[in-house]
């Protein structure tokens, strides 16, 4: 985990090998999308500009719960133990390499660097309320940094998914509403917030599920890890391992 870590912030920071061929994909993108650009993203990205109450949380949103939520629900999962941690921990490893060789290999500028799209970029015209600079949601004086032409597959809403996955298993009352809750409104704000395409959210929760499902089709039984896990944990009461 700690050298995924390292690779995806080292990935990260670089520019993309081809930024002329980012915007070339994503006018590809644009023009796969079609009606659902014109008459979803751009409208959304519209509304959100006009409603400083929506886009700054959005803002904050964005630059914030991709890095808390996940490393709490892995750490809760861990909690838990048995299978189901074992599976969410391999998921995230296997999902989030894939998604760094296509980062390498295939680079697309978001919505919000193309010009003449329509989508306004939402980070830069409310950097003023956050501590994000106007190149990206990273820190301001360092945002040149960071890879902004990795917009597909969006991690962010994959990684949301992920949490979802974890949390659906989770014992009490407020984790499976916080299971549909939060990947919506992930969805909801990158696409609001022009950081990504719909077609980088579905391809981004397909990765998820698709490393979700194989190793629970196929790792359990491969590796021989048996679930025990503590049922009980995360609703207060003791583990029993």
């Amino acid at each position: 985990m700690a050298m995924l870590a390292l690779a995806y912030n080292v990935i990260r920071a670089g520019q993309g090998g081809d930024v002329a061929l980012a915007f070339v994909h994503s006018d590809e993108l644009v023009a796969l999308e079609g009606w659902v650009f014109d008459h979803v993203e751009v409208p959304l990205n519209s509304w959100t500009m006009g409603v400083p109450l929506v886009a700054v949380p959005a803002c904050y949103f964005y630059a914030v719960m991709h890095y808390v939520a996940t490393p709490t629900v892995l750490f809760l999962s861990w909690k838990v133990g048995g299978w189901k941690y074992r599976r969410g921990y391999w998921s995230l490893v296997l999902a989030s390499a894939v998604a760094l060789l296509v980062y390498m290999n295939y680079p697309v500028a978001p919505p919000r660097l193309v010009p003449g799209d329509g989508v306004a970029d939402v980070m830069r015209a409310f950097a003023g309320y956050g501590w994000w600079g106007g190149a990206a949601s990273a820190p301001r004086g360092i945002g040149d940094a960071t890879n902004q032409y990795a917009a597909l597959p969006s991690l962010h809403c994959g990684w949301a998914l992920w949490c979802a996955l974890q949390m659906w298993d989770f014992k009490g009352r407020w984790w499976r509403p916080l299971a549909v809750l939060y990947p919506s409104a992930q969805a909801f704000v990158v696409i609001a917030t022009g950081n990504h395409y719909v077609i980088d959210v579905l391809l981004g929760c397909g990765l998820v599920l698709a490393t979700h499902f194989a190793l629970d089709a196929f790792g359990k039984r491969r590796f021989g890890w048996d679930s025990d896990e503590s049922p009980g944990l995360l609703s207060g009461h003791a583990s029993t391992r």
